[in-house]
């Protein structure tokens, strides 16, 4: 019998990798801790290289259909109203310029789609709670232990079990997640309970503030409004202090645009999510073994990228294991060679851009200054290497 590839996590790049190996006729094995497969029930956005992966994959007619096409990102500045940059998502210009539109779509939907086209695969076992522990390797096999004191055994495992991976704990002990100090709030709201002036919104808005942003767009053809609200948490200010929290929270909306505190006024609050990233890091391999997604190389949320990397991860490995299917550890060391410049570049340029948005001061006046001299044309030539990135390496290589 052909021992499976073991999956590790039931998020988007971890179904997505279970995807493509099933669909190569390939046995897998996806263990995910949670009773049930499922989710955190938010919008994500996806940008234009990230569709032609899910076309790859059969599927790009269906998350089309279940997806809200944004006119453009809007970003302004929280205090004077002013625009700082806008960047168009439809028209002649962006089309010709990129594969694919840029997308926002409920992640559960997307989870969905590709759920429901690998349980249509008979040679993927989908387990779920099942908490993997540690591993182990032999010269032709791996094995992982979970917390039920159970041994499965694969021919190569991939960890896609998220930023705090405990399967990156254990290939790098000293490396540990790095704190901001900054919490997001998601919320969705049926669009008929929205503010007025969010409803009047077409594309993606942001805007940004001193130790703050609030993002917001529709979802399920203008039917719900997705908004994220992330804050800089106070020195000093204990975790379990809510009235202190909430009368920071007054403050800022105090000294805020109008729409800013119509944004904040339907913020679920009760909730938070503490967010972190990864430094970038080589060696995601361990013989067998590799890292995908947030596990190799979480980053902030800066140019909504999360999910579009670890689906690009899903993709090029498992091309990469199409052309070695004896060989995992080969085709495991040309996966990070492949990706890894490009995941790191994700990471830092969402820590630079990570300031912008959240600056005071003198920098926020530079920083407006330089936003607003950016034409069209400057802004597409900035995401040129995110969205487009084989015709960005097609021009550096001419």
């Amino acid at each position: 019998m052909t021992r499976p590839v073991l999956i590790v996590g039931g998020g988007l790049g971890g179904v997505a990798t279970a995807l493509g190996l099933g669909q190569q006729g390939r046995s897998v094995r996806l263990l995910e801790q949670s009773a049930e497969i499922a989710p955190i029930g938010y919008g994500v956005q996806i940008g234009p290289n990230v569709l032609p992966v899910l076309e790859r994959l059969g599927l790009g007619d269906e998350v089309r259909r279940a997806s809200y096409l944004p006119d453009d990102l809007l970003l302004l500045d929280a205090y004077t109203g002013e625009k700082l940059v806008r960047v168009p998502l439809k028209g002649v210009d962006f089309e010709c310029r990129y594969p694919a539109p840029y997308i926002a779509i409920h992640r559960v939907d997307l989870h969905e789609i590709l759920l429901k086209a690998v349980r249509q695969l008979p040679n993927v076992d989908l387990n779920q709670a099942t908490t993997v522990s540690g591993y182990t390797q032999t010269a032709d096999a791996v094995q992982v232990q979970t917390e039920a004191g159970e041994s499965i055994e694969g021919c190569a495992l991939v960890a896609a079990d998220g930023l705090r991976s405990r399967l990156r704990a254990l290939m790098h002990p000293e490396d540990a997640s790095r704190d901001t100090g900054y919490v997001a709030h998601r919320t969705i709201v049926p669009m008929r309970e929205a503010p007025v002036s969010l409803q009047e919104r077409s594309g993606v808005t942001m805007w940004t503030g001193d130790g703050f942003h609030v993002i917001y767009y529709p979802l399920r053809e203008r039917t719900e409004m997705n908004i994220v609200a992330v804050f800089r948490v106070p020195a000093g200010l204990e975790p379990t202090d809510n009235d202190g929290y909430r009368n920071y929270i007054d403050d800022i909306a105090a000294s805020a645009q109008s729409e800013v505190r119509d944004v904040i006024s339907v913020v679920n609050l009760e909730r938070r999510w503490a967010i972190a990233d990864r430094n970038p890091l080589r060696r995601w391999a361990d013989g067998c073994v590799t890292l995908l997604g947030d596990s190799a190389h979480a980053t902030l949320q800066s140019l909504a990228q999360g999910a579009g990397m670890a689906l690009e991860d899903a993709s090029a490995l498992t091309a990469l294991m199409a052309k070695d299917p004896e060989d995992p550890a080969r085709a495991f060391a040309a996966f990070e060679r492949q990706r890894f410049v490009r995941t790191a570049r994700v990471q830092l340029e969402s820590r630079a851009l990570w300031h912008t948005y959240h600056c005071g001061g003198t920098d926020a006046e530079v920083r407006t200054q330089q936003l607003q001299e950016r034409t069209t044309e400057d802004l597409y030539r900035c995401f040129d290497w995110l969205w487009n990135p084989a015709a960005a390496r097609g021009a550096v290589s001419a």
